[in-house]
């Protein structure tokens, strides 16, 4: 496998400013570094100072972007607030947003293991969460005239997940939001996806390699024969939606996955 040329992304997002939630580590931090190659400024919004302010110096020794950490508890309201002020008055304004931060709970579990803390916990990441960055980032979005706003979602949302209830349901939800705030939106000119990726992060590595017999026999249900590198592969997907290549593509459920899902 080649590696992604981030050349032939060069200033794409050149003169953007985005937000990316969840950016500490994983998906969001391979999301905060792609947008950065590409050109954008960069909010790296997360509770991990230390993770935070790693993804800033891996995305400034990159060389290409700006980037900046910003403390946020997206499930508090006047924090994401806080967040947004934030990256206006640092950057003079905000074009993309990515929602990509998951509760640390988020795994499977059976329906009647599910308490209502369970529950609370991870529809404020997953939902509360996507409501105050959709209701503080509009003001903004829509005097840009290239605004987006990006939900990283899953394909359990879309095909359901055994043993796994709360997930699927508030990632089906978090879909349904995103289509209906492409309808509201759309005569803004902001554009709103959401993206399910099949990611190779760390939790994902670690299982992988402790049975090496079961990761070649997982692995042949990828027609690309691989799971996604976090930067390289699920990055450049959410450039090409944040970007002018995708302008008129919104309210969708883009599976970047190697063809994991091709039924949905």
């Amino acid at each position: 496998m080649s590696g992604m040329d981030w050349n032939a992304a060069a200033g794409l997002l050149a003169g953007r400013t985005a937000i990316v939630t969840g950016a500490s580590g994983g998906v969001g931090r391979g999301l905060a570094c792609a947008l950065a190659l590409a050109g954008a400024r960069v909010v790296v919004a997360a509770r991990s100072p230390a993770g935070g302010e790693e993804t800033v110096a891996m995305i400034r020794a990159g060389g290409r972007g700006e980037a900046l950490f910003v403390a946020t508890d997206v499930c508090d309201a006047q924090a994401v607030r806080r967040t947004v002020e934030a990256t206006v008055q640092a950057f003079g304004g905000l074009d993309i947003v990515v929602h990509n931060a998951a509760s640390t709970l988020a795994r499977p579990t059976a329906l009647e293991d599910i308490d209502e803390a369970l529950w609370a916990e991870q529809a404020g990441v997953s939902l509360d969460a996507l409501h105050h960055l959709a209701q503080a980032a509009l003001p903004h979005l829509r005097d840009t005239g290239r605004g987006r706003f990006l939900v990283l979602s899953s394909a359990q949302g879309q095909h359901g997940g055994a043993m796994n209830p709360t997930y699927t349901a508030l990632k089906a939800a978090q879909r349904g939001f995103v289509k209906a705030l492409a309808r509201e939106w759309g005569p803004y000119d902001i554009v709103v996806n959401a993206l399910a990726p099949a990611a190779l992060t760390d939790a994902a590595r670690a299982y992988l390699e402790s049975d090496p017999a079961r990761t070649r026999e997982a692995m042949k249900s990828f027609p690309l024969g691989r799971m996604g590198d976090m930067r390289d592969d699920i990055g450049p997907a959410a450039v090409a939606l944040c970007s002018d290549l995708w302008r008129y593509v919104t309210g969708q459920t883009v599976n970047v996955d190697g063809g994991y899902y091709t039924a949905l």
